[in-house]
């Protein structure tokens, strides 16, 4: 049996990134995770990554999401690429939408791995008309992983903004099972990290990891990190380990 380790966080831009990033580059470092999914990353932010995870693959196509919006690091010694693209779910943040990879592990098994980014509650539109836009990008996403993942062990992770209607989506109509519920724990809250967000008011557990296939979720944890006075984002991170079955 192989274990592996996933980490998703939602790097929040370049916001207060000089504040942030010493301790961004001592999480990745201590929590050295075999894969790493983030969301809201910028050319600047990923110049500090490459440098601070040398042992790291970053997957990385010819769309601009790539470098603007999401990005995912693998352990180069533990895993070879198959393959790699990105479902584009008709966003109003058109460069994003789910960015995936296949990958093989040492011992020859596949493993896919998704990593998405979903409109946030406060869109303009979404204020105006009251209409989500989450439910029509899960729906889309639910229904595209199936066509992609077929019947091989897969992860979906991110930020989804919502706690309840995309996992519940991708659940029913695509068989994700949220790696807390898989474990009946409750989903801690990932936002906002208060430390330096202004949005105090909401309190959500929008990140999320979920799973399917023959992969077993041994543990899952929201680590609330902080090093020298300062922490990762507005968000918390979420990690999972895994046994490959």
């Amino acid at each position: 049996m192989e274990r592996i380790s996933l980490i998703t966080l939602n790097l929040w831009n370049t916001e207060h990134w000089e504040k942030r990033k010493e301790c961004v580059i001592s999480f990745v470092l201590k929590y050295a995770s075999d894969i790493f999914c983030f969301q809201e990353v910028r050319e600047e932010t990923l110049a500090v990554l490459d440098q601070a995870l040398p042992r790291y693959t970053r997957i990385e196509g010819v769309e601009p999401g790539w470098k603007c919006e999401n990005s995912i690091y693998i352990r180069s010694d533990l895993f070879t690429v198959q393959d790699f693209g990105r479902i584009d779910l008709s966003m109003p943040e058109q460069n994003r939408g789910v960015f995936w990879v296949k990958l093989k592990t040492l011992e020859g098994k596949t493993l896919f791995v998704a990593t998405m980014h979903l409109t946030h509650q406060l869109n303009a539109d979404e204020i105006r008309t009251g209409v989500p836009y989450r439910h029509a990008e899960a729906h889309m996403a639910a229904k595209e992983l199936n066509l992609l993942v077929k019947g091989e062990r897969a992860i979906v992770c991110g930020d989804f903004n919502d706690p309840v209607h995309p996992s519940r989506i991708l659940q029913q109509e695509a068989q994700f099972v949220d790696v807390f519920e898989f474990l009946r724990l409750c989903a801690p809250v990932t936002f906002p990290c208060p430390f330096l967000s202004e949005e105090r008011y909401l309190v959500e557990a929008i990140d999320k990891i979920m799973t399917r296939g023959p992969l077993k979720p041994l543990l899952a944890t929201s680590p609330q990190y902080f090093h020298n006075g300062s922490v990762l984002s507005d968000h918390w991170p979420v990690m999972a380990i895994f046994e490959i079955e």
